[in-house]
């Protein structure tokens, strides 16, 4: 019985730790959104080209965020 109970805590304890957030990752996640979203709040409407490579980049932060389990972004 002895023999079988750690194998089995370990098993149990070993998703959680897999799964945990990278806070670091999600920062720089953060910083990469809001940095395209105040160039996005800025810029003319005449610059499309431009306004639509920042919203690639900001969808494209957003995705990975929420991929990555960063919640506090929104």
């Amino acid at each position: 019985m002895k023999r079988l109970l750690l194998p089995l805590l370990a098993a149990i304890a070993l998703p959680t730790a897999v799964h945990a957030t990278n806070y670091l990752e999600c920062e720089a996640i953060y910083n990469v959104a809001s940095r395209s979203a105040k160039l996005l709040m800025n810029l003319p409407s005449s610059a499309k080209d431009l306004i639509d490579k920042e919203q690639k980049i900001y969808d494209r932060a957003m995705k990975d965020a929420k991929k990555r389990g960063c919640y506090y972004i929104q």
